[in-house]
């Protein structure tokens, strides 16, 4: 399953086919999807405010946080997050990024945040496998449930998508251990978004999120201007991302099932992981393992014009009968 991005909108899923399907269910379902993109993907979009609120849940206990991005349309935005002491603040025009804030690796929680809004959008692709198009009731809301695999090799992961019967939003998105809910639309610029969004990874809740979008007046047009004491950056002219030179995985287990577990890292100049830390896990009890293994990993730095630069990457750790 392949994701769909639309101007703000994040998206993101892979997919595939290796098994014998009704055609005319395959195109139900790709219509169903298609129609739930249209009505979330805006023609047009005004200057904006978007502001999320969150609750993220884990090991360290619960934590609130708050992401807002402020877009003037063919000018640049400021995006600003905050997590507990993690403060970072970043105005983008055409020219230059003004960043300040603590120098340290995105937290997961922002990772995912950015993953799931405005809305998650995604579209079905030859490794995804449709079996079925069900009626039954999400949130107290009439929905039309497509249930169908993804083939990704040697796995098969379960999935199920649920689109509103009446509205044609995407209510629910179960892709292998991740669940996505959507819940309270509202509309913005000929689109409906969700005004709440709960995340969990294999049954165990992970983040709620509140969100909000306002068009802006012509008199706040100064939100783009540098704050005091930030750090001028330049864009780069031409970029070349870092590649891995050394990337161990775990070692085989002698049992158990194969799980992939996301770290999101630094990547310096040097090549060395400065970084790490757990975006994506249903496993927790791995998690020390996979952080101690990527700072071990090395890559070629990435290039901004030619030069040494670092970069936040995102890597997938995989466990095998483990």
């Amino acid at each position: 399953m392949k994701s769909a991005l639309a101007s703000v909108l994040l998206v993101f899923v892979a997919s595939s086919i290796g098994f014998s399907q009704d055609i005319k269910v395959r195109e139900e379902a790709v219509r169903l999807l298609e129609k739930a993109s249209a009505v979330s993907s805006p023609a047009k979009l005004p200057n904006l405010e978007r502001v999320d609120t969150f609750r993220a849940f884990g090991d360290a206990g619960v934590k609130d946080g708050s992401f807002s991005r402020t877009v003037i349309q063919g000018v640049g935005r400021r995006d600003e997050y905050v997590l507990g002491d993690y403060h970072l603040l970043n105005v983008w025009t055409q020219k230059q990024v003004a960043v300040t804030g603590v120098p340290h690796v995105t937290p997961g929680e922002f990772v995912n945040l950015l993953r799931l809004t405005p809305i998650r959008l995604v579209r079905f692709d030859g490794e995804d496998v449709i079996h079925s198009i069900d009626e039954r009731e999400v949130g107290g809301r009439k929905a039309r449930c497509i249930e169908f695999d993804t083939i990704k090799g040697q796995q098969t992961q379960n999935n199920e998508i649920c689109v509103d019967a009446s509205t044609s939003v995407l209510l629910e998105l179960k892709l292998g251990a991740e669940l996505i809910e959507n819940s309270d639309f509202f509309e913005f610029a000929g689109a409906l978004m969700p005004g709440k969004i709960h995340y969990s990874v294999g049954g165990v809740r992970k983040m709620e999120i509140s969100q909000s979008m306002k068009p802006l007046t012509d008199g706040e047009a100064n939100v783009l201007s540098a704050p005091p004491g930030a750090e001028i950056q330049h864009p780069c002219t031409t970029f070349r991302r870092p590649f891995g030179t050394s990337m161990p995985q775990p070692k085989a287990g002698n049992g158990g099932t194969d799980v992939d577990i996301i770290v999101h890292a630094t990547v310096l100049p040097s090549g060395r992981v400065y970084e790490a830390t757990i975006q994506n896990s249903e496993r927790p009890d791995l998690n020390d393992e996979a952080l101690t293994l990527v700072k071990q990993w090395t890559f070629t730095p990435a290039m901004c014009d030619g030069s040494p630069t670092q970069l936040e990457v995102s890597v997938v750790v995989h466990f095998q009968g483990r």
